[in-house]
Order: structure tokens, then sequence, then C-alpha cells
């Protein structure tokens, strides 16, 4: 792979450089917001710094890197170059800490840069083994996370005969398989008492662990590595806590991952985190310190129904949190994140078996009913309440539609029709999606029923809900744990009928006044439609409220 052209001087203690926004961080959160950045603020300064060299990559293809089905130049997120035709700037530096006062990051070596808002998008790290455990410094154990670990694997597979794996998550069955493929011996160590704990109940995770050991891996449960065992400086072996000693060349340490919180405690302010589930952010991903935001797996929002903070580290919901966090940054109306990323879901491929859960497939409560269809080769579970879907986990040779599945959830759409192709695994989205448009298309139909809308949803109707108080639709962070004042002004949420036109632009004369905290009345007039005003697309500019520092370009000083 090819190293886009990224500036090195980052490091350099004459710096001295300023954006208006700053992200830091590359993963795919990081260059999703800047992207959306670009197009929703053409004219602002982006930045974004990275300690990585290469670009943005897919991560949920890491593992084919293995079995050779990609290539390193296929794992990229966009084209070759796409920062620099969008005219952001990417950097190569370390941060070091944030001073949340006066608005400005320390890099490695003295380098200071200024921010108007900043994104901290710094992703996961891997949990790894202890450090202290006997010979986890030998060579050939190795913890699996990033792109260089793979590539690093993959050139040392020619070389051996016996791997072990060490964790019993998603990570770590996806390893074993792709391990198995290539021709490899595995050994699958797993800590507790069956698989994928947090994704299968026992049921589903024997039918998986069936499977895996049918495909040729060799799998130890209930089995704690305490050691490994070497002959002059290389891997031979790993022991466990049962007193046995397995032979292997090569330790694959694949036990999760955990926020990246480093740069998080380093700041002036502090800012409000967890240390399993991230920085605590609101609705629009703001965190408790003015103008600075989280994204991606470092996030963690409050779960509408639990109450509980905690984060969805998924390439899915790391897409859709940079784009929130995009319009929040440049000002822009956004739902609520809760909204836009809805319910998690996660699907994988072990060979020719596919898994696929979505919502909460593990869901034991008296209010809830659970259904379940087990075959030789395939489970199926869903869990609801009443007539709507709040969970469901798939096992079989075809994987359902797993988007249309979470839609389900995500909308509250009744599923006893279908209750039974989704316990089948037959389930056609198509159909069902096409039946509930003409259902819907049909009721508005009924004589009396198409008036009484059309008199809801006019401009003249009185609302049908009472107004948002000012508190309620102006503050983004509304009750900031350890206070703090919110980021940004005048980005209510408002939902409209869905019988009003689709383009609703903002009026030439009014648009930067939106972001500018004018209050409940100027934000409603820049958000009413006239008949009378052609709609045109139109450029909004970035809050006024933001201090500029530097207003040029980004920058060296000589």
């Amino acid at each position: 792979m090819q190293k886009t052209a990224l500036p090195a001087w980052f490091g350099d203690a004459r710096i001295q450089a300023s954006a208006d926004i700053v992200i830091v961080g590359n993963g795919i959160a990081g260059l999703t917001a800047a992207i959306e950045a670009r197009r929703l603020a053409p004219e602002a300064t982006i930045l974004i710094l990275t300690e990585q060299c290469y670009p943005t990559i897919h991560t949920p293809a890491l593992r084919q890197i293995l079995t050779g089905k990609v290539n390193r130049q296929q794992l990229l997120a966009y084209p070759e170059g796409t920062e620099q035709a969008r005219g952001i700037k990417v950097g190569v530096a370390r941060v070091e800490g944030i001073d949340a006062v006066e608005r400005r990051l320390h890099v490695a070596r003295g380098g200071i840069v200024h921010y108007g808002v900043l994104l901290l998008a710094t992703g996961s790290v891997a949990r790894g083994l202890s450090k202290n455990l006997p010979g986890a410094a030998l060579d050939g154990v190795l913890t699996l996370h990033r792109l260089p670990d793979y590539l690093d694997v993959r050139r040392r597979l020619r070389e051996v005969r016996e791997v072990a794996v060490i964790g019993g998550g998603v990570h770590g069955a996806e390893t074993v398989m792709s391990l198995l493929h290539i021709g490899k011996r595995v050994h699958w160590f797993i800590r507790g008492s069956y698989c994928l704990p947090r994704l299968l109940n026992r049921a589903a995770a024997e039918l998986v662990l069936r499977h895996v050991e049918q495909a040729g891996a060799l799998v130890h449960l209930e089995s704690e590595v305490i050691g490994f065992l070497g002959s002059v400086g290389e891997l031979a072996a790993v022991a466990t806590a049962d007193g046995r000693v397995i032979p292997a060349q090569l330790a694959l340490i694949c036990t999760g991952t955990r926020p990246a919180l480093d740069l998080a405690t380093r700041s002036t302010l502090p800012l409000v985190y967890e240390a399993e589930q991230g920085i605590l952010v609101d609705e629009r991903l703001c965190t408790s310190v003015p103008a600075i935001l989280a994204a991606g797996d470092v996030a963690a929002w409050q779960h509408p129904l639990s109450g509980s903070y905690r984060s969805q580290p998924s390439w899915h919901a790391a897409v859709l949190q940079g784009r929130v966090a995009a319009a929040t940054m440049t000002g822009r109306m956004a739902t609520h994140v809760s909204e836009v990323v809805g319910a998690p879901w996660q699907a994988t491929r072990l060979g020719s078996l596919s898994i696929l859960a979505v919502g909460d497939p593990l869901a034991e409560a008296a209010e809830v009913r659970v259904l379940t269809r087990h075959g030789k080769q395939s489970y199926y579970r869903l869990v609801l309440a009443g007539e709507r879907l709040i969970g469901y986990l798939a096992l079989g040779r075809a994987q359902p539609d797993a988007l249309a599945i979470k839609r389900l959830i995500d909308e509250a759409l009744p599923v006893t029709a279908v209750q039974d192709a989704l316990l089948r695994g037959v389930f056609d989205a198509r159909a069902y999606f096409a039946q509930l448009r003409s259902s819907t298309l049909y009721s508005l139909t009924v004589p009396g029923r198409l008036a009484e809308r059309a008199l809801a949803t006019s401009r003249c109707a009185p609302p049908l809900s009472s107004p948002l108080s000012t508190t309620a639709a102006m503050v983004g962070w509304q009750a900031p744990p350890q206070g703090g004042e919110p980021f940004l002004q005048g980005s209510a949420s408002r939902r409209r009928p869905q019988t009003e036109p689709l383009r609703r632009l903002i009026p030439r004369q009014q648009a930067t006044d939106v972001s500018a905290a004018a209050g409940v009345a100027a934000f409603a007039d820049a958000c009413a439609w006239r008949p009378d005003l052609e709609p045109e697309p139109q450029r909004l500019a970035l809050p006024t409220s933001w201090p500029q520092p530097n207003p040029h370009p980004v920058r060296c000083c000589q």
C-alpha cells in the first residue's frame, strides 16, 4: 500500500498551527466527520491529527488479510488522496495534552495546534494480557488489533505449524477460522464455559463450537493462559492454569478492546468518562467540556431505555456518529445520536455459518416473550415485547437482511404476521415493507382520513404538541455530570410530518444566524418554509461564536 503524502512537521517545537475544526484520530468516525463537515462548511479549515502513518482502512476486513482474500490496497475505506482532494489537512503527530481553556493542543516535542472545535475520535486499544505474564515478551506472542499486527502475523505464518488463539469473542472466532482456512493447526483458548458470551446464549454457542471443531480447531474451554514457554527467545508452548503445556509457535491475543482514553485524562478541564465505556457525551456528541466532542469507539451516550451510558464499537455506528458530529460542529440541525444509530447489530460469518445479532437478543425479563427455533445446523431466537421485536439472533447457512431487521426494531414495527418467517430465517424484507407502505397509503384514502391528515399537517393548523421550551430546544448538553456549558446553541431537533415537502432549505438572508444562538423565535423563522421563496442550496457559515486564535489556514511558523 502506498502511503498518502502526510505532512510530518507537527512534531517540531517551532510549529504553531490552527484550524476551525481539529479531529484527533483518522479512523472511520474521524474521517467521516471531516468529509461531512467539508460538505456542510466548504470554507472551514479542517485538520486531522493521527499517529498512524497510513490512510483510513476498513477495519472489519483486517481478518481477511490473514487468508489473502484481500490485499492492502483493498483495505482503504476511501480512495487514496480523498483528504487532499477535499482540502482536508492531515498531520502525523502525537497529541499529548488538551488546553481546553485556550483551546489548543500540545503535540509531541513542543508543537501547538489551536482549534475552534475539537473532535476526539481516538477509537479503541486492545485489552491484551497482563504485561507481567511470564513469557509475554517472547518473539511470537502478538496482540491483534491494528494493521501492522496483521501484517506481522502474515509474514510469520510460513514458518508456523501450530497457532494458539486466546480470546473467546467474535475477534477470536474469526481469527481461528481464518487460520484454519490456510491450513494451520489451531488451538482456541476460551476462559469461560462457552464462546461469544456477549452475543450468544449457551444453546447458540454450542452450535458455533461444534461448527468450529468440525472445521478442525482444537477448542479448550475454561482454560486460562498463565504463561508462555520459549526456546532461545522464541515462543514454543502455551501454559494453562490446569497444568497443561500445549505446543505453539505463534500466540495471537484477541481479548477485546477498550476505549482509548489516554488523551481524555490529559485535559485542563476534566472530561467526564467511564473507564470501560468511554467519554460521556450527550445526544449531539458534545462532551462536558465546551467545544469538545467525541465520536466512535471512544464515545458513550445514554441509552434511552436503560438510562446507562454505553459505547457502540462497530464500523456502521462509527460512520453514523461521524455524520452527527459533523452536523454539530458546523451548526447544522441533526437528529439525536441514539435515533441515528438505533439498535446495535453485529454480523459475521465463520466458514459456512452465518451469525447475526440485532438489538438485545439475550434479554430475559417478565415483560418480554422469547421464541426460539433450534435445528441441527441453525438457531433462531426472537425477543418480543407485545407485537414489537426488541432482539433477534440468527445462526444458519444464510444470513437474513441485518439492516431490515434493525429497522423493525428501530421503528417499533409490528412483527406478528412475520414472526414465523423470522423464526425460520426466511423473512422477505422487501415484501414486508412494500405491504406496509401499501397499507399506509390505503389508510389515507379512507373517506374522511385524508381531510383530517391534511388539516393536521397544514401550515395554518395549530401545533400538534406543545412547543419546546427554551432550555429543551436550545441546549445540547442539558445536565453535564460535573457542570460545563453547552457547546452549540440553536440546534433544536424538530420532527416534521412526512407530508411536508422534503426540500426545506434555509433562506439566504438567515442562513448564518441559525447557529448564533439568537433564540427560539429566530430559529423557528430560519426553519420556516415560505412558498413565495424559491429554495436553492445555500452555504452555512461556521458559528460566529467560535474563537479564532489564528484565522489563517494551517501553516508552519518560521
